[in-house]
């Protein structure tokens, strides 16, 4: 068992990792955070969980736009060019995880390139990428079990 001690504390950079890693795969993050005798966690670890949660909420609080929808093909339109570098995909899991293949392109000079392919969304599916300018931005969902329900497809441009 990894004990979460203030020898063992993560980097901020190493934290996000894990959040992206896990919860931005649709996964649990299981932090493995250990109590002291007082029943306690340590204040130095408390601390650090605060700057997380901070960190989490600074990147992902604010999108450039979010819609949500359902069916194959869900697309963002943007008045104006944006700044993008992320996206965040969750769907309804209140009807189950139904998308089994997805892709999401971004429309750049007049052609749809992809930024990422995946089979699961579930829960929450977050992508970052190298920052992009542009109008359009879609999710094509190639394989289903059912109607796909896109609780949020988000974009964001966190530095």
């Amino acid at each position: 068992m990894t004990v979460w001690s203030r020898y063992q504390r993560k980097t901020s950079s190493k934290q996000m990792d894990m959040y992206y890693n896990s919860v931005g795969h649709n996964s649990t993050l299981i932090m493995g955070l250990t109590p002291g005798p007082d029943g306690l966690l340590p204040e130095p670890d408390v601390l650090r969980l605060k700057e997380w949660g901070e960190e989490i909420e600074r990147r992902f609080s604010d999108p450039v736009q979010a819609i949500s929808g359902e069916g194959f093909k869900i697309e963002i339109k943007f008045g104006t060019k944006q700044n993008i570098n992320h996206f965040v995909l969750q769907e309804d899991i209140t009807y189950g995880e139904r998308v089994r293949e997805f892709k999401v392109e971004v429309l750049m000079e007049g052609k749809w390139e992809s930024l990422v392919e995946g089979s699961v969304i579930g829960h929450k599916f977050i992508h970052a990428f190298n920052e992009v300018v542009t109008n359009r931005i879609r999710l094509t969902i190639g394989k289903a079990v059912d109607t796909p329900k896109i609780k949020n497809f988000a974009v964001y441009l966190i530095n």
